[in-house]
Order: C-alpha cells, then structure tokens, then sequence
C-alpha cells in the first residue's frame, strides 16, 4: 500500500513545505494574513482545512481550547509540520531511519488514510451540522 512519507524523502520537498507551512503560521501570527483560500473562493464552501492555520497558532500559543473550536485537526497538522520539517533538517541517516519508520507506522496502520477520511467527515459534518456557525467562524 503506498503511503505519503516517500515523498518526505526528497529533502529539497520536504524543505519547500515546510517553509510553506511556516510561512503561513509567520503571515497570520504578524497579523500580515496568509493568502486567501481558494476552495472557498471559488465556490464559497469552505476547504476541510480552513480555520486550520488559526487553529494551529492558537494550539502553539498554548490555547487548545480556542484551537479546537477553530478546526479539531490542529494537533494533527501541528505534528505533519513538525514531521515535515524533521525530515527536511536532519542529517541523512537519521531522516532516512526517520522516514522508515513512519512508512513502516503507516503500511502497519492506515493512519494517513484514517487521518484523511476523518478529516473529511469532519469537514462534512460541520458543513451539514454547524453550517451558519462554521461560516461565520472562517469569515471571522
């Protein structure tokens, strides 16, 4: 079963997203904003990870509480940076056993398959469930 992490081992990629994601955290935590979504541009749903950037920021300002409320899979993205970056930085042994032992994890369990399926019905659940609520928290 393919996982996600061989990618992680192209160093330059892992790099390059990483500084995205970090990126992003530094626009929104200078309070300069992020570049819009565009899932929700252009059809004004919003994408299953909108709030997450929010989200997250609160969750490494130590607010877990305000960062659930924003998007419940702050924790999650929290560790992918975190994950990302690790194999981005470290030197070459360690980021090979690295990514090794998170293909192994994920062939063993089906985590990022898991991850993604309850990422979408999440995202689902508070469209159809929350909808004038999870508007209104995304528009600010």
């Amino acid at each position: 079963m393919p996982t996600i992490f061989p990618i992680l081992r192209e160093r330059k990629l892992a790099l390059a997203l990483f500084a995205s994601g970090a990126a992003l955290l530094l626009l929104f935590a200078t309070g300069l904003g992020g570049w819009p979504c565009p899932f929700l541009h252009a059809t004004g749903i919003p994408c299953p990870g909108c709030g997450l950037t929010r989200a997250t920021l609160l969750l490494l300002g130590g607010d877990l509480r305000g960062s659930l409320t924003f998007h419940a899979f702050a924790p999650v993205a929290t560790v992918g940076l975190l994950v990302v970056g690790s194999a981005g930085v470290l030197p070459e042994r360690s980021r090979q056993r690295w990514i090794q032992i998170l293909t192994k994890l994920e062939n063993k369990t089906g985590i990022v398959l898991i991850l993604l399926v309850g990422l979408i019905l999440y995202w689902v659940g508070r469209l159809v469930f929350l909808n004038t609520d999870f508007m209104q928290l995304i528009r600010g």
